[in-house]
């Protein structure tokens, strides 16, 4: 990152993943017994889409500080070309990650896209080289990261995938950075 994109990085509100998501838990229970228009209750909405995304980042940060061994906080929002921003401190030294959220559509919303079209579209990305792609996965398909094919120039820092194992969203797992290798981790919804 230059120093002004630092900058203005480091101005950002940042928060505890795990206090985000509990507390987008506990407003979700309490309006479960409600009859809610499911873009509403999906977050589908253009007004309630940067929650969705918030969600997603939190979910992220939780994911890859699991991996990293260490607590990862966001800032909602959009920077620049990003959806949200991560940042994490390693001896004394503050990293900052700005990350963009790409989805595989849930069936019912397209049913002609598949991960693999996801992700060859990405090589036309002309966005900072400092810039994490997210590949939210929110639908049952069968991934193998080990047989991904990624397009043979990718203009981003990394590349990850996010998604939930079961109906209760209670599981999650997130695989990367796909550009170095293909692992993935396990993690629960915060409770």
């Amino acid at each position: 990152m230059d120093a002004i994109r630092l900058r203005e990085a480091a101005k950002r509100d940042y928060r505890d993943p795990v206090l985000f998501l509990r507390r987008l838990r506990f407003i979700e229970e309490r309006m479960a017994g409600f009859s809610f228009d499911p873009e509403i209750r999906t977050l589908r909405t253009n007004r309630l889409k940067e929650w969705r995304e918030a969600r997603l980042g939190a979910l992220f940060c939780v994911g890859i500080g699991e991996r990293m061994g260490h607590k990862v906080l966001f800032a909602k929002g959009e920077f620049e070309d990003a959806d949200f921003l991560a940042t994490w401190n390693v001896e004394n030294v503050q990293h900052f990650a700005p990350v963009q959220i790409k989805e595989l559509v849930p069936v019912d919303r397209n049913a002609s896209a598949t991960f693999d079209s996801l992700v060859q579209g990405l090589a036309k990305y002309s966005g900072t080289k400092d810039l994490t792609i997210l590949v939210h996965v929110n639908r049952q398909i069968y991934f193998d990261p080990t047989s991904l094919r990624l397009p043979s120039h990718l203009p981003v820092a990394a590349l990850w995938v996010l998604a939930c194992l079961n109906p209760d969203h209670s599981e999650w797992a997130i695989w990367g950075n796909l550009l170095e290798e293909a692992e993935g981790t396990k993690f629960a919804y915060p409770d």
